[in-house]
C-alpha cells in the first residue's frame, strides 16, 4: 500500500453562483504543496492569476499572511507549510477563494484517490465545461450583466464592453488546452542516468620493454594509446 503522499487525488472544482455550472476535474498528487495547488486552479479554471486567494478547510484559512491583515479576526496560516494532502484530511472538501473584491468562490470537493499511474504526469485535467467569466468582471451578479451586455447588440454598454475585453466566448473550454498549460507549468523530472563504474586502470608495465610491447598491442588492436595507474 503506497504512503499517504504517494496517493493521487481527484478534485472537482466548481466556481459558485454561476449557472449553468462553471467546474472542473482533475487528478492531483496528496503531495502537492498549497501554493502549487494554486497555479494548478488558476490554469484549470483559466483565471489570469492576477488577484489574492486563500484556501478555507476545517475553519482555518491558507493564504499569504499578512501582519497588517486581520483578515476579519481569522488568523491566515501560512500555505507554504501545507500540502494537498494535509488539507484534505480536514474533511472531504474545502473552498479557493481568488480575488477578495469579484469574490469568486470555487467549492474543491475529493471524488476519489488512486494510486499513481507510472509515467503519467500529474497534475492532469480530466474533463470541465464552460469558461471562467473575464478577470474585475465585478462578480457572479455583474458578470450576468456582462453576458447579456455583451451579447445584446442594442445594450447601451455592449461597445463598451467589446473595447474593454474583445470578444468572449462563456462556453468555450479545451481540456487538451489546459493540459498543455499543465505540463509547461509542471515539467516532468528527468530522471539522471546511473552513473558507470569504471574499472581501475592498470599497474604500468615493470620494464621499458613490456611497456612497449603493451603499447604497441593497444594502439594495433583499439588505435589508442592505453593509460597506465604508476606504480608506487
Amino acid at each position: 500500500m503506497p504512503s499517504r503522499t504517494a496517493l493521487i487525488h481527484q478534485l472537482h472544482v466548481e466556481l459558485q453562483g454561476i449557472e449553468p455550472p462553471i467546474w472542473r476535474r482533475l487528478e492531483v498528487p496528496a503531495h502537492m504543496s498549497l501554493p502549487q495547488l494554486h497555479i494548478t486552479l488558476q490554469i484549470a479554471m483559466g483565471w489570469e492569476n492576477y488577484h489574492l486567494h486563500e484556501f478555507r478547510a476545517g475553519g482555518k484559512c491558507y493564504g499569504e499572511p499578512d501582519p497588517e491583515d486581520n483578515h476579519f479576526g481569522m488568523e491566515v496560516l501560512n500555505q507554504r507549510r501545507r500540502k494537498l494532502g494535509t488539507l484534505l484530511a480536514e474533511g472531504d472538501s474545502f473552498e479557493y477563494l481568488y480575488d477578495f473584491g469579484d469574490g469568486w468562490l470555487h467549492t474543491v470537493t475529493r471524488e476519489a484517490i488512486s494510486r499513481p499511474i507510472p509515467r503519467k504526469r500529474y497534475p492532469v485535467c480530466l474533463a470541465g465545461d464552460r469558461s471562467a467569466p473575464p478577470e474585475d468582471v465585478g462578480g457572479p451578479f455583474a458578470y450576468q450583466r456582462y453576458l447579456e451586455a455583451l451579447f445584446d447588440p442594442k445594450h447601451p454598454e455592449h461597445r463598451f464592453l467589446l473595447e474593454w475585453r474583445g470578444r468572449f466566448q462563456p462556453e468555450e473550454f479545451s481540456v487538451a488546452q489546459v493540459n498543455r498549460q499543465l505540463a509547461a507549468a509542471f515539467p516532468a523530472r528527468r530522471q539522471s542516468a546511473p552513473r558507470r563504474r569504471t574499472a581501475p586502470l592498470p599497474l604500468a608495465p615493470a620494464t621499458f620493454e613490456e611497456e612497449f610491447d603493451v603499447i604497441v598491442n593497444s594502439i594495433i588492436h583499439t588505435g589508442r594509446l592505453p593509460k597506465f595507474r604508476p606504480r608506487d
